[in-house]
């Protein structure tokens, strides 16, 4: 009988250490969706205690009550999958099955309907279980989210197929004696456990997995702006050149004109306004594979696959013009500030480096000329670009000089 003790109280252990677990998510990655996933194995914990203290009675006042227990449980983790995916939760959905749920269980317990009581309680948490399927609705790009929505059909499943498996395999009709008896109790006890900690543990590889990519984010993303910092387009345009299948690929780089005195008559916090609004244009042209960064301090670049010289300049000259029609609030006035433009075409075999020195040149020769312009790497004459090849940065990624070199 101790044995048998020790073995029931598992339940409430495993779903403890996950709910502090889940906290610990929380505390590290505040979202609602972790918090009330914790709060589901919180209860799950309650719900086995109480189950185990009253496993022996068959009162009405005890075993609603625990029932109920087991589908807040449920409905929690439901919730908090749906935030985690859909960033909202079926809560008067949940609400209202939990309330059905428990009338009928009552009503099957007044009239001692002992099989079709165990069956319904299994079947409505089966149902509530089900609901949550909704949210992993067209949400499954990444492996591991199939992986979990598996784990997660499984538990599902196993709440129809239990008690159905338990009545064909008990000696006898199933009655108030026999639901408690030690073989009914350590199956249903065994499976619900083995189902949790399943899912807990998927769960909190996926949470995990949604921590190591915001510290990866972070790392490689621009406060102020957004895009990528200087190393994550490094990054993503190396890796996008090393994979290009002969096609054309362009490289923008803009700089801000005359920013040095922005900052000096306006102020810097005036001047990150200006580079985060600069900033969020090229963002909006970062789509199809596109790359764009913030190069450091006013200089950013926009990395384009499939786009030949003649459309980037195109597509520059776009950019400029949006960014010279507007103008950025500096109190009671509105200040409009212009940015000049180098564009080059990649090589064949051609490092990012190499790129962006030539559209560097480039760059230069638009500064050189009067700001406010574009200029492409094939319109330079070649004194022009000797003397821009001197001026400009060496040929690696990482010896690059600021961008405030031309202000």
């Amino acid at each position: 009988m101790l044995t048998e003790v020790y073995f029931q109280l598992m339940n409430p252990l495993v779903f403890g250490l996950f709910a502090v677990g889940f906290l610990c998510i929380y505390q590290m990655r505040p979202t609602t969706s972790s918090l009330v996933i914790s709060l589901s194995y919180v209860f799950g914990a309650l719900s086995f205690i109480a189950d185990l203290i009253f496993q022996n009675s068959t009162l009405l006042i005890t075993r609603v009550p625990i029932a109920g227990l087991y589908a807040i449980t449920i409905a929690l983790l439901v919730g908090g999958l749906s935030l985690h995916y859909r960033g909202r939760a079926p809560w008067k959905l949940l609400g209202g099955v939990i309330v059905l749920h428990l009338v009928v269980y009552a009503y099957l317990m007044v009239i001692e309907a002992h099989w079709i009581r165990s069956f319904s309680a299994n079947f409505g948490c089966g149902i509530l279980a089900a609901i949550g399927l909704v949210a992993f609705r067209r949400k499954l790009d990444r492996t591991l989210d199939r992986v979990l929505l598996a784990v997660y059909a499984v538990s599902c499943l196993q709440c129809f197929l239990r008690p159905i498996a338990i009545a064909l395999f008990a000696a006898g009709p199933l009655t108030a004696a026999n639901h408690n008896e030690t073989t009914f109790i350590f199956t249903m006890h065994f499976v619900v456990g083995a189902c949790a900690v399943t899912m807990g543990m998927t769960l909190l590889v996926v949470f995990s997995q949604a921590i190591f990519n915001d510290l990866r984010d972070s790392s490689v993303t621009d406060v102020l702006t957004g895009i990528n910092n200087r190393r994550g387009f490094d990054d993503a345009g190396t890796v996008l050149l090393q994979n290009n299948s002969m096609e054309p690929v362009s490289l923008i780089l803009a700089d801000l004109d005359h920013f040095k005195s922005v900052n000096d008559n306006h102020g810097h916090a005036f001047g990150d306004r200006v580079i985060a609004s600069f900033g969020a244009l090229i963002g909006d042209y970062a789509k199809f594979g596109r790359v764009a960064g913030r190069q450091g301090g006013e200089e950013f670049a926009l990395l384009l696959p499939g786009v030949s010289l003649a459309m980037a300049a195109e597509l520059a000259e776009s950019i400029r013009r949006r960014f010279a029609s507007t103008s950025i609030q500096d109190g009671e006035t509105r200040i409009g500030i212009t940015a000049s433009f180098g564009v080059a075409e990649q090589r064949s075999g051609e490092s990012l480096s190499r790129l962006m020195s030539r559209a560097d040149q480039a760059l230069y020769v638009s500064k050189d000329a009067g700001r406010n312009r574009v200029t492409c790497d094939l319109e330079i004459d070649p004194a022009a670009r000797s003397a821009g090849r001197k001026k400009s940065a060496p040929d690696t990624a990482a010896a690059r000089s600021p961008a405030a070199k031309y202000g």
